[in-house]
């Protein structure tokens, strides 16, 4: 099992780095760019940017402290502190409530993924595992026992496997994709044509200070 894994794991770094040499190296045009032609975007190259010049270029010092913009943003280390002794002594005071449940890191850690991941990641994941492990492990505990999780790991490689296939046959290809609604909806929204943004700044505006 160990011996798996690590081979697993080591095969997984060279592909990805191949993955990552060939598209950055002309691969895939324009990758990274704004209006790329097949949409493919670097949302977590986009963050790991971001945070470099919050904590290195702007420094911390100028964001959070003194009088900065987002000085408030500092109680938050009491509220994380605060949250799990909370949720403790919640839980022994109503013991058979759903309260017993919730648990302060995980709800905490977890947003830690946003960005570059968004709502739609965590709703949808978090639609299929309630279905799963709530509503049809209650419902049908046998099929659950024995299919639960190799029906997991089949939509985890069917992911990939078709994510695979679309890329090599239809978008790196130009080949124009079915038009229904499962591909075009996506594109018809208010987040997607930008008109979701309430205020747009002029050329030159900033949010925030106009210099630090």
């Amino acid at each position: 099992m160990f011996l798996g894994q690590l081979v697993a794991t080591i095969w997984s770094c060279i592909v990805q780095l191949a993955v990552f040499e060939w598209a950055f190296g002309g691969g895939i045009k324009d990758l990274c760019a704004l209006h790329q032609v097949n949409h493919f975007t670097c949302p977590g190259g986009r963050v790991f940017y971001n945070a470099s010049v919050i904590w290195g270029v702007i420094g911390p010092a100028r964001m959070f402290s003194g009088d900065a913009t987002y000085k408030n943003l500092q109680w938050f280390w009491l509220a994380g502190a605060a949250a799990p002794v909370i949720f403790f002594f919640a839980a022994k005071q109503w013991p058979k409530s759903p309260i017993r449940f919730l648990s302060a890191p995980l709800i905490f850690g977890g947003t830690g993924q946003i960005p570059p991941a968004t709502p739609l990641n965590y709703l949808s994941w978090g639609v299929v595992g309630f279905i799963f492990n709530k509503w049809i492990r209650n419902r049908y505990r046998g099929w659950w026992m024995r299919f639960n999780y190799i029906t997991s790991a089949a939509l985890d490689s069917g992911l990939a496997i078709s994510t695979i296939l679309i890329v090599l046959t239809i978008s790196l290809t130009n080949t124009d994709a079915p038009n229904w609604w499962g591909n075009v909806a996506i594109y018809n929204t208010m987040d997607s044509l930008g008109t979701a943004v309430s205020k747009v700044l002029p050329e030159g505006a900033t949010f925030g200070p106009s210099s630090w």
